[in-house]
């Protein structure tokens, strides 16, 4: 289960955090307070916004909680430097 509180599993939330792992359409990031792990479905983003990540870079995820709520979809993904987002 996802530690991520949601009313609604439609509604969208904003994650940031780091790149623990990206293969295929799945990315595991941990969450900026370094105790939640999350897994990051990436179906639905643009493959641009996340071509080329890194284990360790810094991202911003926005998304909602899908339906099973194991696994958040992702709509957006931006790379982070901690003060902004850049574009992929």
């Amino acid at each position: 289960m996802i530690g991520v509180e949601a009313p609604d599993a439609q509604e969208r939330l904003r994650l940031s955090g780091w790149v623990q792992w990206i293969a295929g359409s799945r990315l595991q990031m941990m969450t900026d307070g370094g105790t939640v792990v999350i897994s990051v479905d990436l179906r639905e983003a643009d493959q641009s916004s996340y071509l080329g990540l890194r284990p360790g870079e810094r991202i911003v995820v926005d998304g909602v909680v899908a339906s099973d709520r194991t696994r958040v979809i992702a709509r957006d993904i931006w790379r982070s430097d901690g003060g902004g987002f850049q574009s992929p």
